[in-house]
C-alpha cells in the first residue's frame, strides 16, 4: 500500500527572503518624513494667528467631518480706532488651507496641481458659497529651514526668521484656474497687509446693505417737470443727459429747500471732463436721476464728511480772502428697473469763504457721482 506524499512548496532561496523582507527606515529618514496631519494643523494655526493676532478679525475653524471645500470661515472686523466703522462688518470669507504642496519656497507666480475631477467638484462648491472663497497655500517651516540652509551653504544672504509664509488666490475668478491646477500670484502674500485686499473682495456689501434704498422707477417725480431721460431715442446720450441736468439745475434754483446741495455746471464739467474714461462718463450721466433722488431733503440719505474743510492754497491772497474746501458723500442703494441694484455715491463740494479771518458764507454744491466698487477688481 502506497501513501501519497504531501508536497510542500520549496522554501525560497536566501536571496529571495532578503528581497521580500520589508525595508527598515533609518532614524534620519523617519525624522524627515512629513506628518501631513501635523503639517495641516501648522497651516491652520498660522492662518488663525494672522487673522486673529494681526488683523483683529475672527476665525471659525470647520471640523474635518464638515469640511466641504473650506477649512475656515474668516469674519471681518474693523479695529476700535475707526469710530464710524468699528466692530464686525458682517462680511464672511470662506477659505481652504493647503499646507505644503510645493517643493520649495516660491520666488515667483506658481501653481498647485490637483486631480482634474476633484478640482471641478470643489469649484462648484466654492461657487455656491455666499461670499468670497479663497485658497491659502502655507509654506511650512520645514521648507523655510531647507531654503535657509541651502542659501547659507551657497554663501547667499538668508532669512533668520523661520516662520511660515502664505499666499492666497481668489477661487471665484476664472483666471485662478487651469483644468488641473490652482494658480497663485506671488504678490498675493497672506500677511498683515493682506487685510485690505480681503475687504476689497467683499466690497463692504454687508455695510452697504444697511444703507437707505432709493427707487429710481418710483412714479413720484423728484422735482416738478422732471422727465426721465430716454437714452434709446435718436438724440445722443450726452445731449439727453445735459438736458436733464439743466432741468435739475433749474429746479434747484427755483426751490432752495428742495435739495441738500446746489446744482451748478461745475458738477457737469467734472463728470464729463476730457481726461475721464468714456465708459465712466457714460455711467455717471446715466446716474443723474439717482442723484436727484439722493439729494432730496426727504430722501433719508445723510451726508458724511469725506475730507474736512481745510484752507486752500494760497492761504491768504492779496485781498485778505481765504477759501476753505472739503468734501461730503451721500451713499445709497439704488434699485433700477432695467438692471441690478447698485451702490451709488454722490460727492458734494463744501466751501467756506473768510475775509480777514471772518466767516462770510458757506456753499455746498453737487460735485460728482459714481457707483461704488463698479471698477474694482480682485487683486
Amino acid at each position: 500500500m502506497t501513501t501519497n506524499a504531501v508536497t510542500r512548496p520549496a522554501s525560497p532561496p536566501p536571496a529571495a527572503k532578503k528581497k521580500n523582507k520589508k525595508k527598515r527606515h533609518t532614524v534620519s529618514q523617519l525624522a524627515n518624513r512629513v506628518d501631513t496631519n501635523r503639517q495641516g494643523q501648522e497651516g491652520v494655526a498660522w492662518i488663525s494667528w494672522i487673522v486673529e493676532g494681526l488683523w483683529g478679525c475672527g476665525v471659525e475653524v470647520i471640523s474635518a467631518s464638515n469640511d466641504d471645500g473650506v477649512d475656515v470661515i474668516i469674519l471681518l472686523k474693523r479695529r476700535p480706532g475707526l469710530a464710524s466703522y468699528a466692530g464686525p462688518t458682517g462680511d464672511l470669507l470662506f477659505a481652504q488651507i493647503k499646507t505644503g504642496y510645493v517643493d520649495g519656497v516660491p520666488d515667483k507666480d506658481y501653481s498647485i496641481p490637483f486631480d482634474a475631477d476633484k478640482l471641478n467638484s470643489w469649484r462648484s462648491k466654492w461657487a455656491a458659497y455666499p461670499g468670497p472663497a479663497v485658497m491659502i497655500n502655507v509654506i511650512p517651516r520645514r521648507l523655510i529651514r531647507a531654503k535657509a540652509k541651502a542659501d547659507a551653504a551657497a554663501g547667499l544672504p538668508f532669512a533668520a526668521n523661520e516662520d511660515p509664509i502664505a499666499y492666497w488666490t481668489d477661487l471665484k475668478r476664472p483666471e485662478s484656474f487651469q483644468p488641473n491646477k490652482v494658480l497663485f500670484r506671488f504678490k498675493n502674500r497672506f500677511d498683515s497687509g493682506a487685510k485690505s485686499s480681503f475687504f476689497n473682495l467683499c466690497w463692504r456689501w454687508a455695510e452697504f446693505r444697511k444703507l437707505p434704498v432709493i427707487q429710481i422707477n418710483d412714479p413720484e417725480k423728484a422735482f416738478i417737470g422732471e422727465k426721465q431721460p430716454d437714452y434709446m431715442g435718436s438724440t445722443p446720450m450726452r445731449a439727453v443727459a445735459r438736458n436733464y441736468f439743466k432741468d435739475l439745475k433749474r429746479a434747484s434754483e427755483a426751490d432752495k429747500a428742495l435739495l441738500q446741495a446746489t446744482i451748478t455746471w461745475r458738477g457737469w464739467e467734472h463728470i464729463t471732463r476730457l481726461e475721464r474714461p468714456a465708459r465712466t462718463k457714460q455711467q455717471s450721466i446715466q446716474l443723474l436721476p439717482a442723484v436727484a433722488r439722493i439729494l432730496l431733503m426727504n430722501s433719508g440719505v445723510k451726508p458724511v464728511t469725506a475730507r474736512p474743510v481745510t484752507p486752500m492754497p494760497p492761504m491768504t491772497p492779496w485781498n485778505g480772502q481765504e477759501l476753505h474746501r472739503g468734501f461730503d458723500t451721500l451713499t445709497a442703494r439704488v434699485v433700477f428697473y432695467e438692471r441690478h441694484e447698485a451702490v451709488v455715491r454722490v460727492i458734494l463740494e463744501r466751501t467756506k469763504l473768510f475775509e480777514h479771518s471772518k466767516f462770510v458764507r458757506e456753499t455746498v454744491i453737487f460735485y460728482s457721482v459714481y457707483e461704488v466698487a463698479r471698477r474694482n477688481k480682485s487683486p
